[in-house]
């Protein structure tokens, strides 16, 4: 039950990264794209092919809350004493976001990101973070 109250968790808590990562680009705050949209467009865009050019950003939006059912089905499986700790949820999300950065956007072949500013850096750290409080928050702590 855990595991699938984690991937719950994992999908509110994508759908709160979207909103804020919405709010940011609206206000400026994120200018160079998303690492959803870098993935979509750069690293896998035969996956993107066969959809309609004006349904890919939905689908693009759709991909990234499975990965983050995933990842918060993922969060669910840790051990109890490490997910009783409040801090382990923001620092889980933050992990995803450096395993990202480190392993996937590689793998994929993406430019690395030191192009953007600092302001999006945090942008993004927040977004994750709130993800990660989300997953382990939403109610009461995954046991």
């Amino acid at each position: 039950m855990r595991i699938v109250l984690g991937g719950f968790r994992g999908l509110v808590g994508a759908m709160s990264m979207t909103g804020a990562r919405t709010l940011a680009s609206e206000f400026g705050l994120l200018t160079k794209g998303t690492p959803p949209e870098r993935v979509a467009e750069e690293g896998v865009p035969q996956i993107l092919r066969p959809v309609a050019r004006d349904m890919r950003p939905a689908t693009v939006d759709l991909l990234h809350l499975g990965y983050g059912s995933a990842g918060g089905a993922a969060y669910g499986m840790l051990p109890r004493r490490w997910r009783r700790r409040w801090y382990t949820g923001p620092l889980f999300g933050l992990v995803l976001w450096v395993g990202y950065l480190t392993g996937i956007a590689p793998l994929l072949g993406l430019r690395l990101e030191r192009r953007r500013e600092v302001r999006e850096w945090a942008v993004l750290a927040a977004d994750h973070v709130l993800y990660g409080l989300v997953v382990s928050r939403l109610g009461r702590p995954v046991d």
